[in-house]
């Protein structure tokens, strides 16, 4: 674990962590984030997905934290890869 920009990060092979996500709005914050992530952790095969991807997810689990749907799971995002194609479409509509 590590903390980054103010956050609780854990960062394994295909999985990074970020506990109480929900604190970060803006997308240049999330960006800052996960450059600094990829930067202490190149072995992440998370980056094999785009920025865009990864951000549309934590923006998506932001958005129901924000709606109130299952804030026990929708305050911490994990962005893992293989990501199925049809989660990815799920993210990306809710991360507009």
């Amino acid at each position: 674990m590590e903390v980054i920009n103010g956050l609780v990060c854990k960062i394994t092979e295909n999985n990074i962590h970020i506990e109480n996500s929900y604190q970060i709005k803006s997308k240049s914050e999330m960006k800052e984030v996960l450059y600094a992530i990829q930067h202490n952790h190149p072995e992440c095969t998370s980056f094999k997905r785009s920025y865009e991807s990864l951000i549309a997810e934590w923006r998506a689990h932001n958005r129901l934290y924000r709606w109130g749907i299952k804030r026990s799971h929708t305050a911490d995002v994990d962005l893992n890869y293989p990501l199925k194609w049809y989660v990815e479409l799920i993210y990306r509509i809710l991360g507009i």
